[in-house]
């Protein structure tokens, strides 16, 4: 079986000699209002968003050393270690590769894991995406329905608002997000081939 590759550098996955499209590149047109950014300011809040995630990752895997954060990656931090100690959510898989092998895309999810089991139900499977900022995109849903599919499994899906210290966490529920994710992907590879 051939393994999934990804390329840091310009963020592109591979499987064998196939290039794949990711999961964020597919929905990339659709992220709400980025004809009006100034894409300079768009570029260093993306940076910093990578560098909250790197935070999240290592804190999960537990090879964080926290005195190297910078101040303000650290009070994001913060927000993300107040939701695990807050909800109990645990953490299984961190910066997960996953592709799918029928409509062939893939994608690197936050973090798998699970709340404390509820009565007469057992644990429960969650995608828990990270995002900094105030407001969640409205692609965040197609996303991590994406993931899930891409992982074979049913499972919860959240979006996780991380902030200076603090954090909200929102269920994703709406049954149409995977066909909207579908929709894009056939529109992504109308316009790039892949």
């Amino acid at each position: 079986m051939t393994a999934l590759a990804f390329n840091a550098a310009d963020h592109t996955y591979h499987l064998g000699q196939r290039q794949l499209p990711g999961v964020t590149s597919v929905l990339q047109p659709y992220y709400d209002g980025l004809e009006y950014v100034d894409w300079q300011r768009l570029k260093m809040l993306a940076e910093f968003g990578n560098h909250v995630h790197l935070a999240c990752h290592l804190h999960n895997t537990g090879e964080l050393d926290e005195d190297s954060l910078d101040p303000v990656v650290a009070t994001y931090l913060a927000g993300w270690k107040l939701f695990l100690r807050q909800s109990g959510y645990v953490v299984t898989h961190s910066e997960e590769r996953v592709y799918h092998k029928e409509l062939l895309y893939a994608g690197t999810l936050d973090n798998v894991g699970h709340f404390p089991p509820l009565p007469k139900q057992g644990r429960w499977p969650c995608i828990v995406d990270i995002k900094t900022g105030l407001t969640m995109p409205r692609t965040v849903g197609p996303q991590t329905a994406a993931y899930m599919a891409a992982r074979g499994k049913r499972m919860r899906r959240f979006c996780c608002l991380v902030g200076p210290e603090t954090y909200k966490l929102v269920e994703l529920k709406d049954p149409r997000d995977f066909d909207i994710f579908k929709a894009a992907l056939t529109l992504y590879r109308w316009r790039t081939g892949l």
